[in-house]
């Protein structure tokens, strides 16, 4: 950029008027960035569209999968004898239970110490010792030379008894060790004697050889399922899908554990797919029908500069209002989820009772002045809804799973349950979004509104370019002219000079 000079001789405000002189030039180039604008809005609306799309389809994996309707529960006729839960996949619908014993747990073999230490953290004292630990491994009752070599744990006097416990339960001696009420208590993890020996003698009363007393067996639990009859280590079992836990012995009074349908789990999948359903239709009639104001367009940062920030953002509102007004993919789109909502399930082993979604309790807004308003939303009777989740459980599933491998397009779609057609239909409209705005996750964005971005982005570069040498010439060509304008004033006043001596 060569020397500006700037109205020294003419007097003008030259900077002014080539800033005037360059805002017509660049009315392309502002043309350019408001269009810039509003691609950049409409991909961010496509991109919120297909988030809502995204979690509607979440919502349909699990509405489109059988086992998400074979949820069970089960109750028992008396919890005070047994209580049931399904964990699992039941196979019958009832099972008779008849406790005959409870089971009963066995005491390991222990031993303890009355160590009269009253405060676990303080030094148990005293002089160094050690602690052997002999177990009974051969397992023949007794803990002698026959037996592996007892495991020595070193004690210190300046050690506290937690430290005392956590070097025996660290130790794999078998053994494991407790405080409770000033008793040091051992007690044999695998139900063997022990012995226990200190090397001499100590503040924990540990004496030079002191054997664990015997442990007693434990009885397994006995009772009948269904007429069979079982044996349990313990009274909590899992049978068939079940976690059954006895209580009391009923010998001669079964009691039945019924299992069904889990109808809350259902009703509430079903009613959560409702819900989004209609946040959807409602949001894509919003955008679709969203009034387009004339005469707002998208504010320079110049033009945002200069106005209160309220005002920049109602205009700025104006100018985003309609931005997918009457969008063919969207408008397509929620023909397509209602037309999947209202086409009854064609298949022949469905019950034409139970069809449709309105048989089922999932209808359209009561009759009423303002009903058409409503454009396609659903609402549910759940009274109706529950009942034949209860009573029809299977055509429900079916209604909503039902899925046709038919090579026939229109043949599959009408044998596909709702949730197997909505599932098909978001996907597609998911895809036509992000082939037109991409997605905010997306590494790579070869969409179409992203390419056309990209074009308008080099087309403002080039004409930032020629602008800059536009305004280049009109400096040139107004510092020629306040050079002239110089050079004349300064031959006038030689003039006028010569005259004036004359």
């Amino acid at each position: 950029m060569g020397i500006r000079i700037s109205g020294m001789a003419s007097g003008m405000d030259t900077e002014k008027m080539i800033k005037d002189l360059m805002k017509a030039q660049r009315e392309p180039v502002n043309r350019l960035q408001r269009n810039k604008y509003s691609t950049e809005w409409k991909r961010d609306a496509y991109r919120d569209m297909n988030t809502l799309f995204a979690d509607m389809q979440n919502s349909l994996k699990n509405l489109r999968m059988t086992s998400s309707f074979n949820k069970k529960v089960a109750a028992s006729e008396n919890d005070s004898v047994a209580t049931a839960k399904v964990v699992g996949k039941p196979t019958l619908s009832s099972y008779t239970i008849e406790v005959q014993d409870l089971a009963k747990a066995g005491t390991p073999s222990r031993t303890e110490f009355s160590t009269g230490v009253t405060d676990p953290k303080s030094p148990i004292g005293g002089t160094d010792f050690t602690i052997t630990v002999g177990k009974d491994t051969n397992g023949d009752g007794t803990v002698d030379t026959n037996d592996a070599a007892g495991i020595p744990i070193s004690v210190s006097a300046t050690d506290t008894l937690e430290n005392v416990i956590a070097k025996i339960n660290n130790t794999n001696t078998g053994v494991k060790a407790s405080f409770f009420n000033n008793k040091l208590v051992l007690t044999s993890e695998d139900g063997k004697q022990f012995k226990v020996e200190a090397s001499t003698v100590n503040n924990l009363n540990i004496g030079s050889s002191t054997t664990s007393t015997p442990g007693t067996a434990g009885t397994p639990a006995k009772f009948k399922i269904n007429g069979v009859e079982y044996t349990s280590p313990t009274n909590s079992l899992t049978f068939d899908g079940m976690e059954i836990n006895l209580k009391q012995v009923n010998v001669g009074a079964p009691v039945v554990i019924n299992t069904k349908t889990d109808e809350d789990a259902v009703y509430t999948m079903i009613k959560d797919f409702v819900d989004k359903y209609n946040a959807i239709i409602e949001t894509i009639n919003k955008k679709i029908s969203e009034p387009k104001y004339k005469g707002y367009q998208p504010l320079l940062d110049e033009e945002k500069e200069a106005l209160p920030e309220k005002t920049v953002e109602k205009m700025e509102n104006m100018a985003r209002s309609g931005i997918l007004l009457r969008d063919p993919i969207l408008t397509s789109g929620l023909h397509e989820l209602r037309r999947a909502i209202s086409t009854p399930l064609q298949v022949a082993s469905v019950n034409k009772s139970m069809d449709t979604l309105s048989e089922i309790g999932i209808g359209g807004p009561p009759n009423g002045k303002y009903a058409y308003q409503e454009n396609g939303k659903l609402y549910i009777n759940e009274t109706k809804l529950r009942e034949s989740i209860r009573n029809n459980g299977e055509d429900v599933l079916k209604l909503f799973t039902n899925y046709s491998d038919n090579s026939n397009a229109a043949t599959k779609y009408n044998e596909s349950g709702i949730a197997e057609r909505l599932y098909g239909q978001v996907k597609q409209v998911i895809d036509k979004i992000t082939e037109q705005a991409g997605s905010s996750g997306s590494v790579f964005d070869d969409s179409n509104l992203s390419k056309k971005l990209k074009q308008t982005d080099d087309e403002i570069n080039r004409w930032e370019d020629r602008l800059k040498l536009i305004e280049d010439r009109y400096w040139k060509q107004f510092s020629a002219m306040e050079k002239a304008m110089s050079k004349s004033q300064s031959q006038g006043s030689w003039f006028a000079q010569m005259l004036g001596q004359r």
